[in-house]
């Protein structure tokens, strides 16, 4: 399946970013989107968003599962990550 990092809207102030990154994985369940995979969520409560990486079949997936539980998305993008050598330390 590809992989999308999703940059949300600026949440509403009642909405606090680290409680809807943590709640997000429930909430795509409870909505039965089983076609949109949580990968992992990055925070920024200073601007009040979310980023998260999420495996779908397609964007317009993601899109409808956030726009289903209520996540304003402010952008969608295919990535492909890239990964890094682990560096070992004595």
């Amino acid at each position: 399946m590809p992989t999308f990092i999703v940059s949300s809207a600026i949440l509403k102030p009642a909405h606090d970013p680290q409680a809807c990154a943590v709640g997000a994985p429930k909430m795509l369940r409870q909505a039965g989107l089983n076609d949109v995979v949580l990968r992992s969520c990055y925070c920024c409560s200073e601007y009040g968003s979310v980023v998260f990486i999420v495996d779908s079949k397609s964007r317009d997936a993601v899109l409808e599962a956030f726009n289903k539980i209520n996540v304003p998305v402010a952008s969608i993008v295919e990535a492909e990550e890239i990964k890094q050598p682990v560096k070992v330390t004595a």
